[in-house]
């Protein structure tokens, strides 16, 4: 256990106040450059950077060049020379560029080494200015007669160059550091799209087993009273099973595919009743065209009708369960009713494995566009699901 944190939460008596420790803290941290998300040290140079660098080079070139080819007083010809050292010159800027970003960059900063680079940067700064000096002089005495002279103003230039290569290295930093920010959003965007994916697999396969157990003791229940019904309750049991199986894997079905998984699902359900009475005890009303091909997440409304048998009386009557799904401008609304027996307890806020999984679902696929409302009264429990900006338009009522 880390103690640092237990006496930094809650300082016992006699225990100096944390405030500058904790600062002391944070000040460490941000010299050891912490706060920057950093990315593999082989980050690749995209295109766009040597693009930028190549802008920029010729940018200074040609301001350059008109500064020299429009000042009144210029003493520099424009001439090969001109053009042999400032190609020179942009090479040798361009190498410190990439100096940086390959070599001074992932072997200090990467790791942390806020003053190693520092001093590191500022030798590589130093070194290239003497080198473009080197270099400058180069030129003159190959291709030109002419001495440029630098000896009389070398302390001069030597500052106005290393501080032009300090501005190169800093950009090459600055560049390299918002890359890597960039490329670990992406990836934190990455792992959260694959830890979603993963809780929804993980949900819906728990939707699965669940369904299974309850169809099965509904058979199970068919089968100990003998009952002509049980093959019909299997062949029905089959297609669901070939639903969830076969077409729920996909992110969303279209709504129609869902209620008829539903109907399904209430025929399996109405085989435990006695014929005569069974349509009337299990009601769905639907209201508004349900054919309309809007993508709904699969097995989404399943679980609300399941907990409705679940905890329902089926003896009930008129209606024992009643199930309404309603389209109403962009908003898709489905709710299930059912009736308990006078003397069942009625916790507070009912639900097992069904709804619980249900409202996480809801959050994450439907988050601030869904609301969901469970209600408990004396001898009845009903549940209303609105889905916000699913339907598409309204038409006259009819009945399943």
């Amino acid at each position: 256990m880390d103690t640092s944190f237990v006496s930094a939460a809650a300082p016992g008596p006699g225990t100096a106040s944390p405030g500058p420790a904790a600062a002391a803290g944070r000040a460490r941290a941000f010299g050891d450059f912490k706060w920057w998300p950093r990315a593999p040290e082989t980050t690749p140079v995209p295109w766009w950077v040597h693009a930028l660098l190549l802008f920029v080079l010729l940018g200074i070139d040609v301001l350059l060049y008109y500064a020299t080819l429009l000042g009144p007083k210029s003493n520099v010809r424009i001439d090969l020379v001109w053009y042999v050292r400032n190609g020179a010159l942009d090479a040798l800027t361009a190498a410190l560029f990439y100096w940086n970003w390959a070599v001074l960059f992932p072997r200090t900063l990467a790791h942390g080494r806020m003053d190693r680079y520092l001093l590191a940067a500022a030798a590589s700064a130093a070194g290239f200015t003497l080198l473009r000096m080197a270099t400058s002089n180069l030129v003159y005495y190959a291709l030109s007669t002419n001495d440029p002279d630098l000896s009389t103003h070398f302390g001069m230039l030597f500052t106005m160059l290393w501080v032009g290569n300090l501005v190169t290295v800093a950009a090459s930093s600055g560049l390299r550091i918002a890359l890597d920010y960039l490329h670990s959003q992406r990836q934190r965007r990455e792992l959260e799209r694959q830890h979603l994916l993963t809780e929804l697999a993980m949900l819906k396969t728990q939707i699965n087993p669940h369904f299974l157990f309850n169809t099965l003791n509904n058979i199970y229940s068919l089968t100990s009273r003998k009952s002509d019904r049980a093959p019909e309750a299997v062949l029905r049991l089959a297609e669901s099973m070939r639903y969830l199986l076969y077409e729920s894997s996909a992110d969303t079905v279209p709504l129609s595919q869902e209620l008829a998984h539903l109907r399904s699902f209430l025929d399996l359900q109405r085989l435990r009743l006695p014929q005569a009475e069974a349509e009337a005890a299990i009601v769905l009303h639907l209201f508004g065209s349900a054919d309309l091909v809007f993508p709904v997440a699969p097995l989404l409304l399943l679980p609300l009708v399941e907990n409705a048998f679940k905890h329902g009386d089926l003896a009930a009557r008129p209606e024992a369960i009643r199930i309404e799904l309603e389209l109403l401008g962009e908003d898709l609304h489905f709710s299930v009713h059912n009736y308990v027996a006078a003397a069942t307890d009625l916790p507070h806020q009912p639900g097992g494995l069904g709804l619980h999984n249900l409202r996480r679902r809801l959050e994450l696929l439907y988050p601030g566009r869904h609301a969901l409302h469970v209600r408990t009264l004396p001898g009845e429990y009903a549940v209303e699901l609105v889905l916000h900006g699913e339907a598409k338009r309204l038409t006259a009522p009819r009945r399943a």
